[in-house]
């Protein structure tokens, strides 16, 4: 495995083949679980892409101690905040930051790839359940 003090490589076509097994995966990160792609070893920094080749929502969460930052490369990418259920919509070239403790769920577009980035000391990830609108929001396709 390689670490930070390593010269590390990917290329698309590695990147490609993992995602079309498994919409998220990790270049670099202190991760627990197994992927599909070789990843580079960081201690507080995680940077992967999400490739959502089909409609997706995702469990509606929000991560303790880092905010969430993700990149729209192509597609249409929509988050819902929980606290005040505001609604934006994200395209290629958007960016957006989601502050620690703020909960929201999302979903993509077919199509939709998201580069996301997080700096933190493991995984913060919290779930949470989600309201009658909520579930009907990540219902509704797009």
């Amino acid at each position: 495995m390689t670490t930070e003090n390593d010269l590390f490589f990917l290329p698309q076509e590695e990147i490609k083949k993992a995602t079309s097994q498994n919409y998220r995966q990790y270049f670099c990160g202190n991760l627990q679980r197994p992927q599909l792609l070789q990843f580079m070893q960081t201690e507080r920094l995680e940077v992967g892409i999400s490739d959502y080749q089909t409609f997706t929502a995702d469990t509606p969460h929000y991560h303790s101690t880092t905010a969430d930052m993700i990149y729209i490369l192509s597609g249409e990418f929509h988050v819902l905040i929980l606290e005040n259920e505001k609604t934006l919509l994200l395209h290629q070239g958007d960016f957006l930051s989601i502050p620690p403790e703020m909960a929201y769920a999302s979903k993509a577009k077919a199509g939709t790839k998201v580069l996301f980035f997080k700096y933190c000391n493991g995984n913060d990830k919290v779930s949470v359940e989600p309201s009658e609108s909520v579930k009907k929001w990540l219902e509704k396709r797009i």
